[in-house]
């Protein structure tokens, strides 16, 4: 008997899910797909401040679930598309839709491009924060794939400006409890992957990059980040932590072992190098902009290198020649070689002169040594220095990245004690510094080799003011 009257019930169960398919399929049949179309583009345009037109009709499936498909999406705002992707399908919850509700669970957009520009703190092309902002409905989505997009990103004050080729992010169980929307960013969670085949910000690239992201109640680590930089293999982890007020960022990475003369290929693609370099970083920042997020930065720097080679001169002959040293800037060898990546990102705005030109023959530094302190989104020089066979170089001042500022920075040839002979300084905006001429603190009267050798106290009866005191020992 109750083997009866369980097959009947699995016998109705089943012959009203077959009923209910084929209502919602006749559903769709007689759906007037082009005023849908209409009301979705009106809808999202709203939602997103922007026109928005979708090309092609809609198509729906009820392959594996309900599903919606657009092509040929654009955004624009005043005329100018700000936004497009070839295709996106979103699936629907079955259920939901027959109590007429349209609840999306899963997302996949395909060969997005989006170009974003930054005007000023909160201010952008895409994006103007309301200032009482509705609350937000609690969000669960399966899925979310965003397949080979390109992301453009401008930040006018700075006129920084990042592109993002080839990504693809996958994130699972992306969900939130609703509410305004800083407390909908303290419940945000979310599982999964992003890769980028190329990652580049003006004459810096980064390829390969990849990431594995896991986030929970607002708090998101991407670990481990791994990406090929300057033919090296770069490692590291990044924390976002949105549930604190202001945000919180966390950043922590390698570069062991990258080659000097791609690095250098950067802003000097003629120069010929080798050798190799190791680079670290250890950086907390907090702010809910930009700006703040800079000027906020703090942690450490660091940089290193045993032996390295520089083709087509001779540094330490070119030194011991006063009349020589006149025609080249110590700034070019300070700020490419001992600020290394930092340096690199300081000079950007600034097309600085080359090294010391084509002179023949070689210049072999076989150790450097580039320790830098930050704080307030200030790197200070900490210990930076490197040695030739026979000449000491250091470098000492800061570089003012939340004002994208030289500050004071200064490059020496030191003689044995550490004291200044020549002193170049570079200080303003990074885009238009202020380059002084080399100056000699002390007379040559001879080879400037010598003096290196012998020490400023042997030709002045005045004590010399120590401008090195690092790890570094003279040659």
């Amino acid at each position: 008997m109750k083997t009866t009257t369980l097959r009947t019930a699995l016998v109705i169960g089943s012959t009203l899910a077959v009923l209910i398919l084929a209502a919602a399929l006749v559903a769709w049949l007689v759906i007037d797909t082009e005023r849908i179309r209409e009301r979705l583009a009106t809808a999202l345009g709203e939602a997103l401040g922007m026109e928005v037109r979708i090309g092609q009709p809609l198509q729906f499936s009820l392959l594996r679930g309900v599903s919606v498909e657009f092509e040929d999406i654009q955004a624009s705002i005043e005329g100018e598309v700000v936004a497009r992707t070839q295709s996106a399908r979103v699936r629907l919850a079955l259920f939901s839709l027959l109590t007429g509700r349209i609840r999306p669970v899963e997302l996949h957009i395909e060969r997005p491009e989006l170009s974003v520009e930054r005007y000023g703190q909160g201010l952008f092309n895409i994006y103007t924060p309301d200032p009482n902002p509705a609350a937000l409905e609690a969000l669960f989505l399966r899925r979310v794939r965003v397949s080979d997009a390109r992301v453009t990103w401008l930040d006018q004050p700075s006129a920084l400006n990042w592109e993002f080729e080839h990504c693809d992010l996958d994130l699972r169980n992306i969900a939130h409890a609703g509410g305004l929307p800083d407390r909908a960013a303290e419940t945000l969670a979310a599982q999964g992957a992003l890769k980028c085949r190329v990652v580049r910000q003006d004459r810096f690239s980064a390829t390969g990059v990849s990431a594995q992201i896991q986030g929970d109640d607002g708090v998101f680590a991407l670990d481990p980040i791994s990406a090929t930089v300057f033919d090296g293999q770069a490692a590291g982890r990044m924390e976002l932590d949105f549930a604190s007020n202001p945000p919180a960022f966390g950043l922590k990475a390698r570069l062991p072992e990258f080659e000097l003369g791609s690095f250098l290929a950067m802003t000097e693609p003629e120069q010929a190098a080798s050798g190799t370099m190791d680079f670290e970083l250890d950086l907390e920042a907090q702010g809910s902009g930009w700006q703040e997020i800079r000027s906020s930065a703090a942690g450490s720097i660091s940089l290193s290198a045993g032996e390295l080679v520089l083709e087509g001169f001779n540094l330490d002959e070119e030194l011991d020649d006063y009349a020589e040293t006149q025609r080249f800037n110590l700034i070019d060898v300070g700020a490419t070689l001992l600020g290394g990546p930092i340096g690199l990102a300081a000079s950007r705005g600034y097309a600085f002169s080359g090294l010391l030109g084509d002179s023949g023959g070689s210049t072999t530094i076989d150790r450097m040594i580039s320790e830098w302190s930050v704080e307030n989104g200030m790197a200070q020089a900490r210990d930076v220095a490197f040695r030739t066979l026979e000449n000491r170089l250091a470098l000492a001042g800061a570089l003012d990245f939340g004002n994208y500022r030289f500050d004071d920075l200064r490059v020496t040839i030191l003689d044995r004690d550490g004291c200044a002979i020549v002193k170049q300084r570079i200080t303003g905006p990074f885009s238009d510094p202020d380059i002084e001429q080399p100056n000699f603190l002390v007379a040559v009267a001879g080879p400037l080799l010598d003096l290196v050798k012998r020490g400023v106290d042997s030709i002045t009866d005045n004590d010399c003011q120590v401008f090195y005191t690092g790890s570094l020992a003279h040659p």
